[in-house]
């Protein structure tokens, strides 16, 4: 299955749908045309409350590509990174705690790029990758090109990073990030109470295989 945010909203794509799900679900639909999720859209930017959408299809592959050629895609990736005591690095930008990531630049691995932005938005060095962990993807209107075709699509890779050194973080503050912090995971409520949906979700999924 595939879970997209959009302005605090989420839009599911799978071939079955979780019985738990029925009650949380705003409107379910069988196909991903170009009708169909420009109807998705217009509703999410239109409500005053999120919504939950399912796109139920058993084609879920073909259904996927289907619904991320209608968008602008921008790849990214980023870090979670964990010390050696066991506590885990954010962000802070604009206001809201975020984990540290970034556009991949052209012939640059997902992997590369990682650690290249969490070194450069949090001023540490010598990060070593453990594993891979899930891609979160969400869905926003750049600023930067015409209306109504500025859809993005941004597919982030994430990946576990451990950082043994005694470096003091220094935020990127071109960047706008204000902050950079360590917190334990009996700690991360402060982190909850002030970040996206998104991140809730990939924490709340990335923690237990940790």
């Amino acid at each position: 299955m595939y879970k997209v945010f959009f302005n605090g909203s989420t839009i599911q794509i799978g071939s079955e749908m979780n019985k738990s799900l029925n009650n949380n679900i705003t409107e379910i639909f069988d196909s991903v045309s170009y009708g169909i999720v420009n109807q998705i859209i217009s509703q999410i930017e239109s409500a005053e409350t999120p919504s939950a959408f399912f796109i139920l299809n058993h084609e879920i592959d073909t259904a996927w590509e289907h619904f991320r050629s209608q968008f602008v895609e921008i790849p990214a990736a980023g870090g979670l990174v964990r010390n050696s005591e066991g506590t885990l690095l954010f962000i802070k930008r604009l206001g809201v705690w975020d984990l540290p990531k970034g556009k991949i630049e052209k012939k640059e691995t997902p992997e590369l790029s990682a650690v290249r932005e969490v070194e450069e938005e949090c001023g540490l060095s010598r990060l070593q990758i453990i594993k891979q962990l899930d891609s979160t993807f969400h869905i926003y209107r750049s600023p930067y090109l015409s209306f109504p075709k500025n859809l993005v699509l941004k597919e982030t890779k994430w990946y576990l990073m451990s950082y043994s050194g005694n470096e003091i973080p220094i935020p990127q503050v071109e960047e706008d990030i204000q902050e950079v912090a360590w917190f334990s995971i009996a700690d991360l409520d402060q982190v909850y109470s002030n970040t996206y949906s998104s991140l809730i979700d990939f924490l709340e999924k990335s923690l237990p295989i940790i």
